[in-house]
């Protein structure tokens, strides 16, 4: 009975596996160490920038019931992760900045690095359309500046992109 034990545990393997799971041992946390991730608290302070607005929906985009133009665009980042500011006219309200991917993503080019989750309120620019629209804004921080995309989310459709965020630092 014990040989037979012994030779049921004693599985074959490939003589390449070895060297492969030694080098994956290796190699992740190498890889984890690497990725000197950017945290949230990292983001604090108020970013400002300018972005190009022509409807804060598709109807109004191309229906084109707005002149395109220029908007400011004012984030507050609190260390918390807390978001407020406005987009043109509209109030960001219950917005949070929340870490997306982490090195893994990164390596495969998958997400953003960051997102913005809440509420805007208001109309962003004069004749565009008002109310209150659940926003998503994911985006990367390039050369100490936020670049992304703002979009307004409903269920079960697309989300819009209505806002192009280029954003500095306000020192």
């Amino acid at each position: 009975v014990c040989r037979q034990f012994v030779r049921v545990t004693a599985m074959k393997t490939n003589p390449r596996i070895t060297p492969l799971l030694t080098m994956l041992a290796i190699l992740l946390p190498a890889f984890t160490l690497l990725a000197a991730e950017t945290t949230v608290s990292d983001l604090a302070g108020q970013w400002h920038g300018k972005s190009h607005f022509t409807g804060i929906s598709y109807e109004e985009a191309t229906q084109k019931k707005l002149a395109a133009q220029d908007l400011e665009i004012v984030l507050h980042i609190s260390a918390d992760g807390s978001v407020t500011g406005r987009a043109g006219g509209a109030e960001l309200s219950e917005c949070v900045v929340e870490v997306n991917r982490g090195w893994f993503a990164r390596l495969l080019h998958i997400k953003d690095d960051f997102i913005i989750r809440g509420k805007i309120i208001g109309a962003v620019a004069v004749g565009s359309e008002s109310g209150t629209n659940t926003i998503n804004a994911p985006f990367n921080l390039q050369d100490s500046r936020i670049k992304g995309t703002m979009f307004i989310t409903h269920p079960f459709t697309y989300p819009y992109p209505f806002l192009s965020l280029r954003l500095s630092r306000v020192p």
